[in-house]
């Protein structure tokens, strides 16, 4: 458990806790009407994070909640049915920013993944303005630590702390 604490120090990891253990409505409810809140998300074939994936659904697509266990949501869209995590939809419409999709440099160009691999001149540029220039070492860091650990480790972890979908 030694090593998943120090692992979670480090930052590429510490931003994906975070969203795990984003706060969910408690009180979802059959019949209700809900709303994917990320571009994709699976569509499962029972209630536990690493079940198979029956479909996916889009960013604001209408979900009706068939019914709810626990954490988790039996949906049902138009042409598809499975189990969600209740923090991967939102009880209203999601919008996306009126500006979305007019810059002329898309988003991913300009983050710090793409600083450390610059493929790009605003890539490069971003990395320039930000201190990313040593990225990429940073990043094969991350990739080192994270090889030693394991998936059971992981969901131990998660299942300990109640993180994500590992809530009760």
């Amino acid at each position: 458990m030694k090593k998943i604490a120090n692992l979670m120090l480090s930052a590429g990891l510490v931003v994906i806790c975070v969203v795990l253990a984003s706060t969910v409505k408690a009180d979802f409810k059959a019949g209700e009407k809900v709303w994917s809140k990320h571009m994709t998300t699976n569509l499962l074939n029972e209630p536990r994070p690493l079940a198979n994936t029956q479909a996916t659904v889009g960013f604001a697509e209408k979900l009706t909640i068939k019914e709810v266990q626990g954490s988790w949501l039996r949906v049902k869209t138009k042409s598809a049915e499975g189990w969600i995590f209740q923090g991967n939809v939102a009880d209203e419409k999601p919008e996306i920013a009126p500006a979305a999709g007019l810059t002329r440099v898309d988003a991913a160009q300009t983050n710090t993944v793409a600083a450390a691999r610059p493929l790009t001149p605003a890539a490069r540029d971003y990395a320039a303005r930000h201190g990313g220039q040593d990225a990429q070492a940073d990043i094969d860091w991350i990739d080192q630590q994270a090889a030693l650990i394991t998936a059971d480790e992981l969901i131990a972890w998660m299942t300990i702390n109640q993180k994500g979908e590992y809530q009760p």
